[in-house]
């Protein structure tokens, strides 16, 4: 009988979290299966693990996967991050290291965790995007204040640092591992580098599931609906998606828009704000494996976000599940590989500017696109088995680079 292999997993993202559910569990239970055994370290918020550590738990029973939940400490600002991180750190120390064969870590946060515990370890620095740059073009980090200045400096170093101390690096996208060559020159080595887009359970997001009824909504069952899943905020576009559910309604009023939201109160004052029709709106935070329903109800999927540098990088994991539920997309230019995917799969369209909007409204037609087919090409792309897969490519070669 073949012996199985240990790795240790750190993420700063909860696996109570909607990230953590759809986009870590799934693939460490799929890579358990192929021979690797794992310890978890992550970051859980109180509200979301109280309700979710139970199916966690669930999840990974009887599976060689060790689950070490930490709480998430949100304040103060980054003075709370070094301590998590210092939790982290001591944790991990406790458990025998030399059982590790890896050390997988998720993003730049973890990195700074791993890079101190490697020893003989292979090292795996899973990116997650630019990060850094996103904090800074997010103005979550505003550069005038001499804190962050001081912080987005720090990580820019450590970036060059993380990718010499890695075994293998994996970019989500590739653009972004374009812009890194662009940033690095002849001193980044590539072939540590695999892409790795952001996959989808394909036995969630199945289009079998039974749909939401449209009155359960508040809306009519002739109706047409738009439907927004994620975040309102900070990079998310959500006012531009309003001016293009306004232009859609004006030319079809059955068109309502289905917000499904963790930040409910933001969404309903941006709503308000561009003053669009009560009757046609529905507002809800729901858990992730309830996603799928929505999406069924939806004739077409919106997500516009503000692009950057540091967005070449990001592969929007909304973008796929709604394709492997077979409704196409409307979304905008600069974001990863997006505009690829959508010309390839049929799946969809992509505005160069904000003035296309009513355009785009106009112009659509949801009989130009074929929801079987747009569901296969996504399942072919990305299904669960293609990351599972290519995930565990880079952990029997991941080595050395000269």
């Amino acid at each position: 009988m073949k012996s199985r292999t240990k790795a240790l997993y750190l993420t700063y993202d909860g696996l109570t979290d909607p990230l953590g559910q759809s986009q870590i569990l799934p693939y460490l239970i799929g890579l358990e299966q192929k021979g690797w055994d794992f310890s978890i370290i992550s970051f859980e918020k109180s509200s979301s693990f109280e309700r979710l550590k139970a199916e966690v738990k669930a999840s990974i029973e009887g599976k060689n996967i060790e689950w070490i939940p930490l709480q998430y400490t949100k304040q103060p600002p980054v003075l709370s991050t070094i301590f998590d991180l210092l939790r982290m750190k001591h944790v991990a120390q406790k458990l025998d290291l030399d059982r590790y064969e890896l050390i997988h870590c998720r993003s730049y946060l973890t990195m700074l965790v791993g890079m101190r515990l490697k020893r003989s370890h292979r090292l795996i620095f899973d990116m997650r995007g630019l990060w850094a740059d996103e904090r800074v073009e997010g103005k979550l980090w505003p550069q005038n204040a001499l804190l962050y200045r001081g912080v987005y400096r720090y990580f820019r170093k450590k970036e060059a640092m993380f990718f010499q101390s890695a075994d293998a690096v994996i970019s989500l996208t590739q653009e972004g591992l374009l812009a890194l060559k662009e940033r690095y020159g002849d001193a980044f080595n590539e072939n540590k580098v695999s892409v790795i887009p952001c996959c989808v359970d394909t036995a969630v997001f199945e289009t079998g599931v039974t749909a939401f009824r449209k009155r359960e909504m508040g809306f009519s069952e002739d109706a047409r609906i738009l439907m927004h899943v994620g975040s309102v905020g900070t990079w998310y576009r959500f006012d531009q998606e309003l001016v293009f559910f306004k232009a859609l309604k004006a030319i079809d009023s059955r068109w309502c828009f289905a917000i499904l939201t963790g930040d409910m109160p933001t969404a309903r004052a941006l709503v308000k704000q561009a003053k669009c029709p009560e009757d046609a709106i529905f507002i809800k935070s729901v858990d992730h494996r309830e996603v799928p329903q929505y999406l069924k109800t939806a004739e077409l999927s919106v997500q516009f976000i503000e692009p950057s540098f540091s967005k070449r990088a990001s592969f929007p994991v909304r973008l796929v599940e709604a394709l492997t539920m077979g409704v196409p997309v409307v979304t905008n230019a600069g974001i990863g590989d997006v505009a690829q995917i959508l010309q390839e799969g049929k799946a969809g369209v992509v505005l160069s500017s904000w003035n296309e909007l009513s355009e785009a409204a106009l112009n659509w037609n949801s009989e130009h696109y074929n929801r079987i087919s747009i569901r296969a090409y996504a399942v072919k792309k990305f299904g669960l088995d293609v990351g599972v897969n290519r995930y565990a490519n880079v952990y029997h070669s991941s080595g050395s680079y000269d």
